[in-house]
């Protein structure tokens, strides 16, 4: 990487918090895609996969005649919706570009449409309060030189061109452009073949707000999971872009293939509680209305928001260490958590194993407080109406307030956890080494001492997310029946005695440095913290803890392991210094 490469980046680094901020609460934008295809209603890879002959093609830009300014009636209903921007496709793989450009006649301000498309989505955008974001492809399909510039320099100098014209038009034209969104770097196979640090430079100088996502295949600002909503890594910004029926141009697919108002709901409180956005498509039919799926589905979303729209819009927090419950999801804002209901329980909702007290309930938005009893592993709240008071989606949201940030510990099985003798807990081991699996004993106490250092064939294990961080031995081992070992090493600052707190629902032997400390041969499902839980003396410096488990057929599936204060020991002032987990390679 050069210089002017590590600048670029250093710089994009600098402003990313400030130009993302809108970004960051918007939460929900409205995804658009309309071009050539919408004509033949097969799908905008209809030029490809039915490998339609470029002159064939080309008459389709003739033959389009949108009517004049539709972009206001997508604006009209993103707002509705309680969308706060929009992404249009200026150029799709098609390579027909729907504003008026001097780098190709092949363009809506030339051919059928004979005006400016792009600026008449742009206006409308603006006349509804909403972001404006430019979708271009930077594959193209009817360029001479879009295939043939990954083996022929000439070829790429020249298409680089047409593509630096392209963009530097857009974000020329058109005022204020708040996202550039790139789509398929086919065929060039790296930023540098792209020049994408310079054409960025360039989109950034001419546009100083912008925010670029990732597929200039640079990391850039945002990652975008496809069809998916799958979280990036926390610190990580990232927009789950979805289609309404299955296709992103125009499809007249059947009401059963659109997503129900519910559902997008649904997709929309994952990509809350997850940090990230979500973009919806929209593909226009031909002439550029709506269809009434979308129509009507949007719009009842719109109405749901009007009520809740506060829990989408805004800064919110990951929800993290919450397992999964019949009833409903989470979103949170510090200490509350809101309960989006979906399946509505009647008078009395109950949850279990949430790990904090709650000191307030009540229906979301501005609903009276709800009476609550909790124990130490199930809260039931009560007071609630017999029908779900949500007519627009069956959606209603509880919210409660904790003492502290909650996690949920549940397990596999029906079983009362013991409260922490402490209130001084570390957080849950999240990750370890794991073994093969070694041949299984007469008991799990007979298992043998082993180090990381012994050659076990390790690997790398990572909490399982959805069960509250177990370290679930089956997505290494699908079918063990023996024992294996999960082991760390771990830094104690200062010589003194810990509590393990040790879930595990097979058969357990703890050593520390080697020696045995703890067993509990008992193979019964499930697993929960605190099930076993021992002292250890540990003097200040490394130290390295492994468990064997008996993995029991299949019954023992894991381990949690968490730190505390040794049973009935005062909790000191300040911060405890837990041990904590050292990285090593075995």
């Amino acid at each position: 990487m050069d210089k002017f490469q590590r600048d670029y980046l250093r710089s994009a680094d600098r402003t990313r918090a400030q130009r993302m901020r809108w970004w960051h609460e918007a939460r929900f934008g409205m995804f658009i895609h309309w071009g050539l295809y919408s004509q033949l209603a097969r799908h905008e890879w209809v030029m490809n996969r039915e490998r339609i002959p470029l002159a064939e093609y080309e008459r389709l830009a003739d033959t389009w005649h949108p009517r004049p300014n539709v972009a206001r009636e997508w604006a009209e209903l993103a707002s509705k919706a309680g969308m706060k921007y929009m992404v249009m496709t200026t150029k799709h793989h098609e390579g027909f570009l729907l504003w008026d450009s001097g780098m190709s006649d092949y363009n809506a301000a030339r051919r059928g449409p004979g005006r400016d498309l792009v600026r008449e989505y742009v206006e409308a955008a603006r006349e509804f309060g909403l972001r404006v974001g430019f979708y271009y492809s930077l594959m193209d399909w009817h360029h001479p030189d879009g295939a043939l510039c990954a083996k022929d320099p000439n070829a790429r100098w020249r298409f680089l061109n047409y593509t630096d014209g392209c963009v530097r038009e857009l974000c020329s034209n058109y005022g204020k452009i708040d996202i550039l969104w790139y789509d398929v770097s086919w065929p060039l196979n790296s930023p540098e073949a792209w020049d994408s640090y310079r054409r960025n430079a360039m989109v950034r100088k001419l546009q100083p707000g912008i925010i670029i996502n990732n597929r200039s295949q640079l990391a850039e600002d945002l990652g975008t999971p496809e069809e998916n909503i799958v979280a990036e890594a926390e610190g990580r910004a990232w927009e789950a872009c979805m289609t309404f029926n299955g296709s992103w141009g125009w499809w007249p697919a059947p009401p059963e293939d659109w997503l129900s108002s519910r559902k997008v709901i649904h997709m929309l409180r994952t990509c809350v509680a997850g940090g990230g956005n979500l973009l919806l498509n929209v593909g226009p039919k031909p002439d550029g209305s709506l269809p009434q799926e979308a129509t009507e589905r949007l719009g009842a979303v719109g109405k749901w928001m009007k009520t809740n729209g506060k829990l989408v819009h805004g800064s919110s927090d990951r929800v993290t260490n919450m397992e999964w419950i019949p009833t409903g999801t989470w979103t949170r804002r510090g200490n509350t958590l809101y309960f989006w209901c979906h399946q509505w329980p009647g008078t009395e909702l109950a949850i279990g194993g949430l790990t904090s007290r709650v000191t307030h309930a009540r229906l979301y938005p501005n609903g009276k407080s709800l009476p609550f009893e909790q124990t130490d592993d199930r809260l039931v709240i009560r007071g609630l109406p017999q029908a779900c008071p949500d007519k627009v989606a069956g959606i209603a949201v509880v919210e409660l307030r904790f003492t502290t940030v909650p996690r949920q510990i549940l397990g596999a099985g029906c079983v009362v956890l013991e409260p922490p003798a402490s209130a001084a807990l570390s957080p849950l081991v999240s990750s370890c080494w794991i073994s093969k699996v070694m041949p299984k004993g007469k008991d799990v106490r007979t298992a043998k001492p082993v180090s990381l250092r012994d050659r076990l064939n390790w690997k790398k294990l990572k909490a399982d997310p959805t069960t509250a961080n177990l370290l679930n031995a089956h997505w290494v081992h699908s079918n063990a029946d023996g024992i294996v070992y999960f082991a760390n090493r771990f830094q104690v600052d200062a010589p003194g005695k810990w509590d393990i707190s040790l879930g595990h629902d097979g058969g357990a032997k703890v050593f520390v440095d080697r020696k045995p400390v703890f067993a509990d041969p008992r193979r019964i499902n499930p697993a929960a913290p605190n099930r076993s839980r021992f002292t250890v003396s540990l003097t200040r410096g490394l130290h390295e803890i492994v468990v064997a488990m008996d993995t029991d057929c299949g019954m023992g599936w894991g381990i949690y392991m968490a730190f505390a204060l040794p049973m009935g020991a005062p909790n000191p002032s300040g911060k405890v210094r837990y041990p904590r987990v050292v990285k090593v390679t075995p």
